[in-house]
């Protein structure tokens, strides 16, 4: 199995890229996307590429993620990866967030306003703070890092790359979950569904009289909340 987080995902295209791999509700606005790993390459591509060329992000450098569950959290945190950064349940380096501003990064702030197919925001943002669906579609889909993670590269706080792959339990099946996918939980079943291939079913704002459609509509495995 790979050693560094970027070429588990990578694997995990070139097994099986079309198929589903993340689908995304939002039962307060009726949103559904669905990636396929193909899809969701091409998102990462581009975000490492903006975190790299506009934002100087690279090895040693780290990444907050303050969003709600949500599709782009799993893109930022293997874009993250992909730059040779790692994600921090702290401060980071260069942060991301939603509407609401809640955090700031030491460096970057970078602002989404999540609305479908990562659309930017319709208002001015305050000074110093970037908006990612102006900036992203001007990178390309293809990614190159100047300095690629090892193994005993940080990946997530104190932990690393081979640390994170090694406690993931492969996840075959199609889950549906609530969770937000950047947290230390979140993380860990991300990385065990890459490794083996499985899928998710993330819904934000989940309305409970839903589920049991959606679990069928859907072709869940399990069902996890909270």
């Amino acid at each position: 199995m790979s050693r560094v987080l970027p070429d588990l995902f990578a694997a995990a295209v070139r097994r099986d890229g079309a198929k589903p791999f993340l689908t995304y509700y939002d039962d307060a606005t009726g949103e559904r996307i669905e990636l396929s790993a193909v899809t969701t390459a091409n998102w990462v591509a581009k975000t490492a590429n903006l975190l790299q060329d506009e934002y100087d992000v690279d090895s040693g450098d780290t990444v907050a993620i303050g969003l709600p569950p949500h599709w782009l959290g799993v893109v930022w945190a293997l874009s993250t990866w992909s730059a040779g950064a790692a994600l921090t349940s702290g401060t980071g380096t260069l942060a991301i967030t939603g509407p609401e501003l809640a955090i700031r990064g030491e460096r970057e702030t970078v602002a989404s306003a999540l609305l479908p197919l990562g659309g930017r925001f319709r208002d001015p943002l305050p000074d110093g703070v970037h908006d990612y669906g102006a900036e992203v579609y001007n990178h390309p889909d293809v990614f190159s890092p100047y300095d690629p993670p090892t193994p005993t590269s940080p990946a997530y706080d104190e932990l690393t790359h081979e640390q994170l792959i090694g406690t993931a339990e492969p996840v075959a099946d199609r889950i549906l979950t609530t969770r937000t996918l950047t947290d230390r939980d979140g993380v860990n079943l991300l990385i065990g569904v890459i490794a083996g291939g499985g899928s998710i079913v993330l819904c934000r704002n989940l309305d409970a009289s839903k589920l049991d459609r959606r679990v069928a509509d859907e072709k869940v495995d399990r069902v996890l909340e909270g």
